[in-house]
């Protein structure tokens, strides 16, 4: 009989930790499964990219953030479709969040600056120009997009002054340097 009662508090560990392994399993399945998705969903929205189908492929970078917040290329890809859709507004707050979720990610970074350049944020430009720079001081296309903000930026500040002095040919001449 003590055989028998070893057997089953064998029995009965054995089933507990499998309990046990399986639910951690689970997690860990559900992880992947998540992966699998996210990837599947960049993958095709990829494909989609390539061949034109901004809408098509939007569809798929939108279910990929869904489907992980975490997931950094996922607001990269889906921020790349507004840009070619022409709507970076649309892409500053995704290209904000890679930023955020990987600060050393240099393309949403160099992204994010020449959205903000042209939407007139020079400041917030140069900011995202200079981190480039000291991560990588030979990044020729962050060196001459922080040169044109620096430039910009002065110009603006010139028309500013030219408008407050009344000005107003003057002023309009330097903001119309700016647009082009």
């Amino acid at each position: 009989m003590p055989r028998c009662s070893n057997l089953l508090l064998y029995l009965f560990v054995l089933v507990t930790l499998s309990d046990l392994f399986l639910s951690g399993a689970r997690g860990d399945t559900a992880e992947v499964k998540t992966a699998d998705i996210v990837n599947d969903h960049l993958e095709k929205g990829k494909k989609l990219l390539a061949t034109g189908q901004l809408s098509d492929a939007l569809t798929h970078f939108h279910s990929a953030v869904e489907a992980d917040p975490q997931n950094y290329l996922s607001y990269f890809r889906r921020a790349t479709v507004y840009l070619a859709m022409g709507k970076s507004k649309a892409a500053l707050p995704d290209l904000s969040k890679v930023i955020e979720l990987k600060p050393d990610f240099v393309a949403a970074r160099m992204q994010r600056g020449n959205v903000l350049l042209k939407q007139g944020d020079f400041d917030e430009a140069r900011e995202d120009f200079q981190t480039v720079l000291r991560s990588d001081s030979s990044n020729g296309e962050a060196h001459t997009q922080l040169d044109t903000t620096i430039q910009m930026g002065q110009v603006f500040q010139e028309a500013e002054s030219s408008y407050s002095h009344q000005d107003y040919a003057r002023a309009i001449e330097l903001l119309s340097t700016i647009i082009e």
